[in-house]
């Protein structure tokens, strides 16, 4: 079917010119001698094609001077056979090698060069076009985004800071309301439930105690105070020891109680009703004192790590010339609770170096509130802030020599 379209498709096309004639009898009678060298049956479908284009190319290509021994086209039965020894002959070799070969390379040069050609500028100019089109619609994209970012980010941005400012002010107030509520109540309780009270009890209940968070120079927590959340572990025990929870029913005195140990009070809150007025009162002229002489510079900011019992809270430490600042960093601070610190400079009594993970990577600062705080940096950076701190010449500061030169001063390696 295929050999029947092509054969069709030679008899109707004008063949014009001899470079193209070349063409079509070079490819055909490349596929020709293939067949006849494989001896395919290809060859019984490429023959009436070879006959279709030489009968048309015969006097175009000037086959009567150059190939005198070509078997007749026309109508010989014998064409099949005939043609099949003829284009194993020198004549028909060299006829092809020497004039079909040549014009049918230049034909190709010629025309599919320029084809080519024009296909290159073709999608060159798509390629143009399409950058075009491209760089306009990232213009006015770019010009929608900021007239959006414009109208609706930043004013929602806005709106939102503003939000969380007045959620952490309002969460700041309830928590100091509950706080001082929370003391006029203790306060209250203590006056009318004490020994000499009016609403005293004949029999009153124990009273459980625990250290107060305030420790002395030496580190030693010297004071009670009253725990309000004692628990005897009752159940904790019997469980322990395979006896079961106790069923009992519970009595009023009970549920006071429990009433009462719902009420926790923070050991940050304690801490803060432990400390003496007059040390509060002084630590605030000083600062009033420091404020008026001098105006308060940065001299160092650099990036540390609050270490905690229970957590480490990364921030950033600055060191002024009357303050310490730590500004916690932690996903916490952004939910209105956070580890925020000021210190003045005369409110430091020690600073030490320390180890943190066996790395010399550690600061701890011990305040006169008997206090201390323990804050890890980089190797580099604990050493320039010690300096630094150092050079402030903070009255209060004492004791900060390394535990290898206390002990070198102290004389006890001295043989006698």
């Amino acid at each position: 079917m295929a050999a029947a379209k092509l054969n069709t498709l030679l008899q109707t096309k004008v063949i014009e010119s001899q470079p193209e004639a070349c063409y079509l009898l070079g490819k055909l009678e490349g596929i020709l001698s293939r067949s006849i060298e494989e001896k395919t049956e290809t060859y019984s479908f490429l023959i009436p094609l070879v006959r279709t284009l030489v009968s048309k190319t015969y006097e175009l290509l000037f086959m009567n001077l150059h190939l005198p021994s070509l078997p007749p086209t026309n109508g010989s039965p014998s064409f099949f056979e005939d043609f099949q020894e003829y284009c194993s002959s020198d004549e028909w070799q060299v006829y092809i090698d020497k004039y079909i070969i040549p014009n049918m390379k230049q034909y190709e040069e010629n025309s599919f060069r320029h084809d080519h050609e024009q296909m290159a500028l073709y999608w060159k100019d798509c390629y143009e076009a399409f950058m075009v089109n491209m760089h306009k619609r990232d213009r006015e994209r770019g010009e929608s985004k900021l007239k959006f970012q414009e109208h609706f980010v930043e004013p929602f941005s806005r709106k939102a800071r503003q939000e969380n400012l007045r959620y952490n002010s309002m969460l700041r107030q309830l928590n100091s309301q509950h706080t001082a509520t929370l003391r006029q109540w203790r306060a209250a309780q203590l006056y009318l439930l004490s020994e000499r009270g009016p609403w005293s009890e004949m029999k009153r209940r124990p009273i459980h105690w625990k250290l107060s968070n305030v420790e002395n120079f030496s580190r030693m927590r010297l004071k009670l105070v009253q725990n309000y959340n004692f628990s005897s572990h009752q159940e904790a025990s019997d469980l322990r020891d395979n006896l079961g929870a106790h069923q009992t029913q519970p009595s009023s005195e009970s549920l006071l109680l429990e009433v009462v140990k719902q009420v926790k009070v923070s050991d940050l809150e304690d801490d803060v009703l432990e400390l003496p007025e007059e040390d509060t009162a002084a630590s605030s002229n000083l600062d009033d004192k420091d404020e008026q002489s001098q105006k308060e510079k940065l001299i160092l900011s650099e990036d540390c790590e609050l270490i905690t019992i229970i957590d480490v809270i990364p921030g950033r430490l600055e060191i002024t010339t009357q303050h310490i600042y730590f500004f916690d960093g932690s996903i916490e601070k952004e939910e209105g609770v956070g580890f925020d610190f000021k210190w003045h400079l005369s409110q430091i009594r020690e600073i030490h170096l320390r180890r943190y993970n066996l790395r010399r990577s550690a600061l701890e600062i011990f305040l006169t509130d008997q206090t201390n705080y323990f804050l890890n940096f980089n190797k580099e950076v604990r050493n320039k802030v010690y300096s630094r701190i150092l050079s402030l010449r903070s009255p209060n500061i004492s004791g900060t020599r390394s535990p290898q030169e206390l002990f070198k001063a102290s004389g006890l390696m001295q043989v006698w």
